[in-house]
């Protein structure tokens, strides 16, 4: 897991339980004016309402915070395309329809080269044909 995965699997958590002690905190002042009720409820159920309402601005705030920092870097991958020296990219034809081929029309698939035509749509592994 990822880094902002278990910053908002931890944000998730605190937000959870902010819920459950604020829940818990205004039906303990609810409780405490009812005739069974008994006013230390109510300071409890004040306490328990901070403490939840705390716990939720926290997790709001980390939120914001890391919607604020952007994507998580190193998501990206780059591949370096080693052709061999005699291939000059100016100068490759497609295969199929003979259109000429440009740089970006050469991609890393499942870790081999390929080219994809942008005029017939042709895709083909680039081989690398001996030197004998």
């Amino acid at each position: 897991m990822g880094n902002k995965t278990l910053l908002y699997l931890g944000v998730g958590v605190l937000l959870f339980i902010g819920v459950c002690l604020f829940g818990y905190g205004i039906l303990s002042i609810i409780g405490s004016t009812s005739a069974q009720g008994a006013f230390s409820w109510f300071g409890a159920g004040l306490a328990f309402a901070l403490v939840g309402a705390a716990f939720l601005g926290g997790g709001i705030l980390l939120i914001v915070r890391a919607q604020a920092q952007g994507p998580a870097g190193g998501d990206h991958v780059t591949y370096k395309i080693d052709l061999p020296s005699t291939t000059k990219i100016e100068q490759m034809k497609c295969r199929s329809c003979g259109g000429s081929l440009t740089a970006q029309n050469v991609k890393m698939l499942a870790g081999a080269p390929t080219v994809e035509c942008p005029f017939c749509g042709t895709t083909y592994q680039l081989t690398e044909e001996p030197k004998w």
